[in-house]
């Protein structure tokens, strides 16, 4: 099988690209590049209109996320760039944009017990947000992580526990290494939230202020026909700089997920409104009011609905 690669093209002539910080070229999730001038075709073997070209794994869905001259995104570990990880788990790389040289990856274990909780060879489907010297990502597990661009080369931030992170259940935690991520924070959402993980997390966290918008990748159990978490929130929202799980939608969205929650919360102003998009797994798009209030101590707060729209009501 060949492996997924990713090549970075070459401009007609000298341009200089803009960031893609990003799933989408704002937070409204607008798709449309305003790039001009790009080749009208590529060939990552011939090197035709193409810089450099880094493999990847087997599998690789999240999208590319440019910013600050480094390259995110999620594969499996199928090529291993680190003899210490052997094994299915779910990576998150990041290259040098220069020339796809690997600056770090966040390697992941799977979660164990029921391969529908995290399905073989996924790897980590989430897309990266970036924002200054942070990143933000859902990882295979079902957790919300907060990582420094920088990788461990300025120092260990924050959380302490990499070394036991990046190690699978039952076995001796590693000693992080140069080539690993520096976690800052972590909320695992099965503990915090009460998610049941299906197949794969896949969704872009959007930063709106000092908050960050998730879909929490709730679902079904092996079955396809039981939810073992009905109370389970679809859409949470977490304090960017701490992690703490602040606000949650109360629309009883889980009862009647059809399969998982994949989709990316968006935004936009509606007659000067500030409004949270969200598409539940349920077929039904919602609009909510941001948060605008600090939580009482230990209390999380419900998100205030303005309509929702069945977009299937069959």
């Amino acid at each position: 099988m060949s492996l997924p690669r990713l090549a970075l093209l070459l401009y007609s002539s000298v341009l200089f690209a803009a960031d893609q910080p990003q799933w989408g070229q704002a937070w409204t999730r607008n798709l449309v590049s305003s790039e001009q001038r790009l080749p009208d075709g590529f060939d990552p073997e011939t090197k035709q209109n193409v810089k450099w070209v880094a493999d990847l794994g087997t599998q690789a869905h999240s999208t590319p996320i440019i910013a600050g001259g480094r390259i995110f995104v999620g594969t499996n570990n199928a090529n291993p760039r680190d003899p210490r990880h052997v094994g299915d788990r779910g990576v998150f790389m990041c290259l040098d944009e220069k020339d796809g040289h690997l600056l770090w990856q966040l390697v992941v274990p799977k979660l164990e017990d029921d391969k529908y909780l995290d399905w073989p060879e996924m790897g980590m489907c989430s897309e990266a947000t970036v924002e200054g010297d942070r990143v933000y990502l859902t990882t295979n597990r079902g957790e919300v992580v907060c990582l420094d661009v920088h990788g461990m080369s300025n120092g260990n931030d924050g959380y302490q526990d990499e070394g036991k992170h990046m190690t699978p259940r039952d076995a001796a935690p590693m000693t992080p290494g140069p080539l690993d991520a520096d976690l800052v924070w972590l909320l695992d959402m099965k503990e915090a939230c009460g998610i049941w993980c299906h197949d794969g997390a896949h969704s872009s966290i959007m930063i709106q202020g000092e908050h960050l918008y998730v879909n929490t990748g709730t679902g079904v159990d092996n079955t396809h026909r039981f939810i073992r978490r009905p109370e389970a929130p679809s859409l949470i929202v977490v304090e960017k700089a701490t992690g703490k799980y602040l606000a949650r939608d109360d629309e009883h969205i889980s009862p009647n997920i059809f399969h998982s929650t994949w989709s990316s919360p968006s935004f936009a102003e509606i007659e000067g409104k500030p409004t949270i998009f969200f598409c539940g797994g349920n077929g039904i798009t919602y609009a909510f009011e941001p948060l605008d209030q600090p939580a009482p101590s230990g209390e999380v707060l419900k998100l205030t609905k303005r309509w929702q729209y069945d977009m299937d009501p069959t």
